[in-house]
């Protein structure tokens, strides 16, 4: 399955993969409003995404989907050489195009994440950080539902 919200980003995963044929399903839907509509699986990969619906909402929508396992990858945005940075997009000279972004965005964090995780009953089993270009870390946060 493929969820996202934009259908002209489905349209071009739908050209990239067309050789999967009827096997790749994809789901265009608004998560802050219709995750009950999301299937079941096994595993649920969500990058960047927490940042654009919150946890209580990724926290519904995993609950939805009742996987196995959740695997997120956070963006850590203090800038390592300025440790007053929270800007959540970097200097580009595309950073216009994205400032009606911040009116969604939700500011992340390992500790938040694992935190929301745990309440629903998944436990952190990997985490692992990426340097970014710009002095800024991605993070990714693997989850195991039910381990004690």
């Amino acid at each position: 399955y493929g969820v996202d919200i934009n259908e002209k980003y489905l349209q071009a995963v739908a050209e990239r993969f067309a050789g999967l044929g009827e096997t790749l399903q994809l789901l265009c839907t608004d998560l802050t409003t219709d995750y009950a509509l999301l299937p079941s699986a096994d595993l649920v990969i969500a990058n960047l995404l927490i940042e654009y619906t919150g946890y209580p909402v990724f926290q519904k929508a995993v609950l939805q989907v009742d996987p196995e396992f959740v695997s997120c990858v956070i963006q850590l945005n203090k800038v390592a050489d300025n440790a007053d940075s929270e800007s959540w997009v970097s200097e580009s000279p595309c950073l216009h195009a994205f400032d009606g972004l911040n009116a969604i965005h939700h500011q992340t964090g390992e500790q938040e994440t694992t935190k929301a995780m745990n309440e629903i009953g998944y436990v952190n089993i990997l985490q692992s950080y990426e340097a970014l270009p710009n002095g800024k870390q991605i993070m990714r946060l693997d989850y195991q539902k039910g381990l004690s």
